[in-house]
């Protein structure tokens, strides 16, 4: 199975074939105590798992599906076909976008004013009931959305020298994207929103959202920025089935889930000799906003665990540069570089 959500520093599926090539053949339990996107895990299936994050938002997105809430899950859906139904859209209006686009860069518009109405009254034929099936507050962000995000598209394209047929229209499809996730960026902010609607913003968000760690900014506000073109085409079809799937539903009546810190949650469920742990802990951090960047201290406790206190076999990726490398070096504990790998792992087995 495919992770639901996409997450910073999180296994591609090539990374994670490589993981599972490395891991024992046999063992009784599979503990993950940083799941973030949790490609490995989903890969585990048949096992008994036990996994944890610290950041609440994701279990949350966890604990609604494996509930089936149908609320989280008609949201989501509904969420997805609204990336499809906007490239439907943009195929009727393309033609007349690009005359703008060219008028533009020519110098022939009269004014700026001018120009902004042409964008807006373009833009206003993408309504709010062509995107999305139910009402989420507020329709009138998504129309200011899609303005900006057009606008703003056009006026950074007539600062470009070279630029064809081609990159004008992937450009103006990736705006009109844009301002899909851009308006849910603004349904997660919203105190007024149900939380199961939050959720579901969420998981849309992470899967589009550009490869950066997820927290709150300065105003208590979360700001991902969109992944941009390589994302523009990517299309949660996989996802969407896994909602309320048999497959997935065992899988998670299979699990035990956390929502603490990593060294809580393993001597609260004390893996044994004969269970496996795959760790793969957020990059060092001296300072931060975040609530679970991973301080040297935390690194050394976890280093202090795994040597000295766990029982079970284990698989570590960490960065080569970590505070407690020399701790698994003196514990006479391989570290290997891996070719592909922007980390080491170290192994007890």
């Amino acid at each position: 199975m495919e992770p639901l959500v996409k997450w910073y520093g999180g296994l591609d599926s090539n990374k994670t074939e490589l993981i599972r090539s490395m891991i024992p053949g046999r063992f009784d339990h599979y503990y993950e105590p940083f799941l973030g996107g949790g490609a490995l895990y989903f890969s585990m299936e048949g096992s008994t798992c036990y996994v944890n994050d610290k950041c609440k938002e994701l279990m949350n997105i966890y604990r609604l599906v494996r509930k089936e809430n149908r609320q989280f899950s008609t949201h989501f859906k509904m969420m997805c076909a609204a990336w499809l139904k906007m490239e439907a859209i943009y195929l009727r209006i393309i033609d007349q976008l690009e005359d703008i686009v060219e008028r533009n860069r020519v110098g022939a518009y009269p004014d700026f004013m001018r120009l902004v109405s042409d964008v807006n009254e373009l833009a206003d034929q993408i309504t709010y009931q062509d995107i999305f099936r139910h009402v989420i507050p507020d329709p009138q962000d998504f129309k200011m959305e899609k303005r900006h995000q057009v606008l703003q598209e056009i006026l950074r394209m007539e600062k470009l020298i070279d630029l064809d047929d081609e990159d004008v229209k992937l450009n103006l499809l990736v705006a009109l994207k844009e301002s899909i996730y851009s308006f849910l960026m603004e349904v997660l902010n919203r105190s007024s929103v149900d939380a199961e609607v939050k959720a579901a913003a969420l998981a849309f968000i992470l899967n589009y959202s550009a490869d950066i760690p997820f927290r709150k900014d300065e105003c208590k506000e979360y700001r991902l920025p969109f992944g941009g073109r390589k994302y523009c085409n990517k299309m949660l079809r996989e996802q969407v089935k896994m909602l309320g799937s048999t497959k997935l539903q065992r899988h998670f009546e299979r699990t035990t889930f956390g929502n603490m810190n990593a060294l809580d949650f393993l001597q609260k469920y004390e893996p044994t000799a004969d269970d496996f742990v795959f760790l793969d802990p957020p990059d060092e951090v001296k300072k931060g906003p975040g609530a679970w960047d991973f301080s040297p201290e935390a690194h050394q406790k976890l280093a202090s665990y795994l040597i000295e206190e766990c029982d079970a076999k284990w698989l570590l990726m960490v960065k080569p540069n970590i505070s407690s490398l020399p701790m698994y070096q003196s514990a006479h504990l391989r570290v290997r570089q891996i070719k592909g790998l922007d980390k080491v792992i170290i192994k007890n087995y």
